[in-house]
């Protein structure tokens, strides 16, 4: 199974995407293919290449002109369930997870609207709801989608 994170670097035509693995090695040994001349190189290579790692998801994220159309339809409910599973332990997943339901909050509708009471039961309204008042909506509750919901529903799973 492929990480959510990978889909949306594989599925990107931003010649950055595929940093991803190369800073991962650069980060391990930042001398690797370059003769250091100067022990602070040492380190910018390595905190470079660790925000590389850390925040290229999040730069591709943002260089598509509508990711959930562009990555319609491209996870699977398991890695949608991975990817929530991980975010909440991994600070990175979560970072990421968070953009995304922000993304998902601005540009659709995430509430629903269910019935709050299940009257089959009772087929007579047998108070009227307490008499003569205005009938109302009282019987219906919006709230959100739960955020795998929202990945299923918004890319199409």
């Amino acid at each position: 199974m492929m990480m959510l994170e990978d889909i949306i670097l594989e599925n990107s035509s931003e010649k950055q995407r595929r940093l991803s693995g190369p800073a991962e090695r650069a980060y391990k040994k930042p001398d690797i293919g370059v003769e250091i001349k100067n022990k602070s190189a040492y380190y910018v290579i390595r905190d470079c290449a660790l925000i590389t790692s850390k925040f290229l998801v999040l730069h591709i994220w943002n260089a598509y002109k509508d990711p959930f159309t562009s990555l319609e339809g491209k996870f699977s409910k398991d890695d949608i369930k991975d990817f929530l599973k991980r975010a909440k332990s991994d600070k990175n997943a979560d970072n990421i997870r968070s953009v995304i339901i922000s993304a998902m909050r601005d540009k659709f509708d995430t509430t629903t609207t269910s019935k709050s009471f299940d009257y089959s039961e009772e087929e007579d309204d047998i108070y009227g709801y307490y008499g003569d008042t205005e009938e109302s909506n009282d019987d219906f509750v919006e709230e959100e989608m739960t955020e795998e919901e929202m990945f299923l529903k918004f890319f199409k799973v």
